[in-house]
């Protein structure tokens, strides 16, 4: 009887054994592993580039976690995670996931590891206003990619924003203002100046409005997370313009105005979202900033945004920083933010101030505000000043305004280009105007939304040429992040000496950043990494950039020239427009063109033009705001 029981004690076992095994073995080939956050303290070699048979090695899982790329095995095939960066490049742009989980064979995924390891969706890891990475999906290729949902992500220092809200606030009749608060949601520049000359408000409680909401729906109720930093004295400036009672004021007189946290203030931290520089007070206003006060704008504070640009890790989430956490897109937390100038976005759509400033190296600015309907422009190249700006590129970073309208956007660019001219923009801009549908994104594919822009287009008096292709230059990509890389570095260190910063080069950070590495690196550091490692000299980094901004602007000059276009336009996040105009140089704008019926996800259409026309891009869209009056506030509650 016991030998009997044994014999059944024994089988029982060995089949729970061999089951659970199979179980195990099962889903660890049909699920990828989660991410983890700690990283290895083993130090990275600084100080000689890496080869191309390191690299691969240290994209692996166990031999060098700072350069953590996702893997697991998959029978012959490689599973690897892919997600939208905040930079750029023309491979991403034509992606509009959040997550991406693709099967490759074993040689693909090596080649990739080597060729394309920075570019990752929709914005380069820098974004464009960083630097680029590819992931381009190919429609007629790849499988569709699934979705995951992201992750909220710690939440940093609450008080640095608090603090000053509630000691300003203390000095108001909050009851007051959100019966007020009505006025101020939606309102452009325009009304907002019209409600306070006709004293139906005040700059004081237009101030005081902006830092209540921040307070309930930014760093309370849904934690948007888009502020990191709140002008202690805003309220008293605003009463000081009160008193003032000045006649003929500009136009941005007394409006609030949100930064991106690159943009440099003589009152307020700049960090770029890096924790080792959360506290710097550079000690003079960059350019642009100098022109806002210059006209009587008032700075609320600075905006969180993908730290260094994007230009951290590839693992760094969009809108995620070490100094404040993770930002979220109003629309749906399921939403991706997009951009590093994702903080500005989600500002200017929630009504936290009346105007943000974004920068974009290439898509941090166009990016964003598709992603959260708001209108995004960026400027040509060169016609706005990047002094006092910590930069990527210095050749390519350009800021531009995140606004609620065209209008607002056209004012807020008068400012910062020194524009005198205050010519109103016109509703009849695209009459006998011949525009260019792009066909290589969303644009494909016959939506309501598509059939509403066309018709929009078409109502407000343009010719719609459909079809139009760019050629996808995928060499471009590739040389595009080696000269990011190349230029970020001595940018950067040039930009922290000259300014007499506490951390005054990039390899000092980088050291930083491992002293504790679960808050200052929390994705891990190989961008920062790749770029002081890369050896680029000078010229060689001046005969590179020189090379490609020719060969893209070649190709978009062909285009609208043999087309005989005004602009071009692309529907949606994706489109190799949004990565070679940067390049070019060309202004974009993006302006929201409606919403997914199903997921809220906003949708966007952006005109490229010609260099140095800004002011008929702005005319342009302008004309297609008025006729699609797309724009829907978000809904602030817990989703």
């Amino acid at each position: 009887m016991k030998r009997r029981i044994i014999i059944i004690c024994a089988t029982v076992i060995t089949t729970f054994s061999v089951t659970g095994t199979y179980l195990y073995l099962t889903s660890q080939q049909t699920s990828a592993p989660e991410r983890t956050s700690s990283m290895t303290k083993k130090d990275l070699p600084t100080s000689k580039p890496k080869d191309s048979n390191q690299h691969d090695k240290d994209k692996k899982i166990g031999s060098n976690k700072e350069n953590f790329k996702l893997e697991t095995g998959f029978g012959n095939k490689t599973l690897e995670v892919g997600r939208l960066t905040g930079r750029v490049s023309q491979e991403s742009v034509n992606q509009n996931k959040n997550f991406e989980i693709k099967l490759t064979n074993d040689k693909t995924a090596a080649a990739k590891k080597k060729g394309s390891s920075k570019l990752n969706n929709t914005t380069p890891n820098n974004t464009l206003p960083s630097k680029a990475k590819p992931g381009k999906v190919n429609p007629g290729k790849q499988k569709p990619t699934e979705e995951a949902p992201i992750q909220d992500i710690n939440f940093y220092d609450k008080e640095r924003v608090m603090d000053p809200i509630d000691a300003q606030l203390e000095s108001l009749d909050i009851a007051a203002l959100e019966e007020k608060e009505h006025l101020v949601i939606g309102a452009d520049i325009a009304k907002l100046q019209n409600l306070i000359t006709t004293n139906q408000l005040s700059y004081k409680e237009l101030a005081g409005i902006y830092l209540n909401r921040i307070k309930k729906h930014d760093q309370n109720g849904i934690m948007l997370n888009a502020i990191t930093e709140i002008n202690p004295t805003i309220i008293a400036e605003a009463e000081q313009l009160d008193n003032q009672n000045e006649s003929n004021k500009p136009a941005l007189y007394g409006m609030p105005v949100v930064l991106k946290d690159n943009i440099g203030t003589i009152t307020l931290p700049t960090s770029a979202g890096t924790v080792a520089l959360k506290d710097w007070v550079m000690e003079k206003d960059a350019a642009i900033v100098d022109k806002l006060k210059t006209n009587g704008a008032l700075i609320l504070g600075k905006t969180n945004m993908s730290e260094w640009a994007a230009a951290m890790d590839d693992g760094v989430p969009n809108g995620y920083s070490g100094k404040k956490g993770r930002s979220k897109n109003p629309y749906s937390s399921e939403l991706d933010p997009l951009g590093s100038s994702s903080g500005s976005a989600t500002a200017a759509t929630c009504d936290f101030a009346a105007i943000a400033i974004g920068t974009e190296t290439n898509g941090s600015i166009i990016l964003p505000a598709g992603a959260q309907s708001v209108v995004g422009f960026k400027p040509s190249q060169g016609l706005v000043s990047n002094e006092g700006i910590i930069p990527l590129s210095s050749r390519f970073d350009t800021p531009g305004p995140l606004t609620r309208t065209v209008t607002d956007a056209y004012l807020t660019t008068n400012v910062l280009m020194d524009e005198a001219s205050q010519t109103p923009l016109s509703k009849d801009a695209l009459k006998n105007k011949r525009i260019g549908l792009l066909s290589d994104d969303e644009s494909n594919e016959e939506t309501a939304i598509l059939k509403k822009i066309k018709k929009d287009l078409t109502t407000a008096g343009a010719t719609v040429i459909e079809g139009i292709t760019l050629e996808e230059l995928e060499q471009v990509d590739a040389d595009y992040i080696t000269l990011l890389n190349a230029d970020f570095k001595r940018d950067l260190n040039q930009f922290l000496q000259i300014n007499r910063s506490p951390m005054s080069t990039l390899e000092s950070i980088i050291a930083f950043n491992k002293i504790n590495p679960t808050r200052n690196m929390k994705f891990g550091q190989s961008e920062l990494v790749a770029s002081q490692n890369n050896t680029m000299t000078k010229q060689e980094a001046d005969n590179v950039a020189n090379e490609l901004i020719h060969i893209t602007q070649n190709e978009l000059d062909s285009v609208l020239q043999n087309e005989r276009l005004d602009a071009i336009v692309s529907a949606g996040v994706g489109g190799s427009v949004k990565f070679l105009a940067p390049i070019a140089g060309n202004p974009e704008l993006t302006i929201p063109a409606g919403y997914d019926t199903e997921s809220n996800q906003p949708k966007s259409l952006t005109f490229v033009s010609k260099r140095n026309t800004d002011i008929a891009l702005l005319n342009m869209g302008y004309a297609y705001e008025q006729i699609s009056k797309n724009r829907k506030n978000p809904v602030l509650t817990n989703q």
